[in-house]
């Protein structure tokens, strides 16, 4: 029996250990969309200011070049405002970055996505620009406070998740 309790005692501690690199992996991809979607802003900025692109053709350049989740992203995005079947870009920009945001970004991050995308599609191009540098400004203080916290955050995920496994250990055995 105590072989038992000896296996089911590392699988308790693995388990445990695995669940805290879950949660510092999650945060890790949070940030790593963040700076995507950063990446994405600054493209857009160039697509409509410097080469005079609407919408659609703004998002499917950045898209292109971008590549990845926010890539993909862009890319959806601009053949749906293509095909713009009596919706508004709000309403196209609401659905996709709510399918976007569903793998890793938290509420605050959806709804300053939201607000950015409510705005955007009835502006001129000064207006889609100033737009523009405020969502880039959201996403630079986010990223910013998730850099410092990365180390700190993932050494807290990893001794805590392991120091409730073998606390587990201990209570069950």
């Amino acid at each position: 029996m105590t072989g038992m309790r000896a296996a089911g005692a590392i699988l308790v501690v693995f388990g445990a250990a695995g669940l805290g690199a879950f949660f510092a992996g999650h945060f890790l991809g949070r940030l790593r969309e963040l700076e995507e979607l950063r990446r994405l802003m600054y493209l857009m900025k160039g697509e409509i200011l410097f080469a005079g692109a609407s919408l659609d053709e703004g998002f499917e350049r950045a898209g292109e070049r971008l590549g990845g989740a926010a890539g993909a992203f862009a890319l959806r995005l601009a053949g749906k405002i293509r095909e713009r079947r009596g919706e508004e870009f709000r309403e196209i920009w609401e659905e996709e970055a709510r399918a976007f945001a569903s793998r890793y970004l938290n509420g605050e991050d959806l709804e300053q996505m939201l607000a950015f995308g409510r705005q955007l599609g009835y502006l001129d191009r000064q207006m889609q620009e100033r737009t523009i540098l405020l969502y880039l400004e959201q996403l630079e203080m986010s990223i910013g406070a998730l850099q410092n916290r990365k180390g700190e955050t993932c050494r807290l995920c990893a001794g805590l998740s392991l120091a409730g496994g073998l606390f587990l250990v201990i209570i069950m055995c």
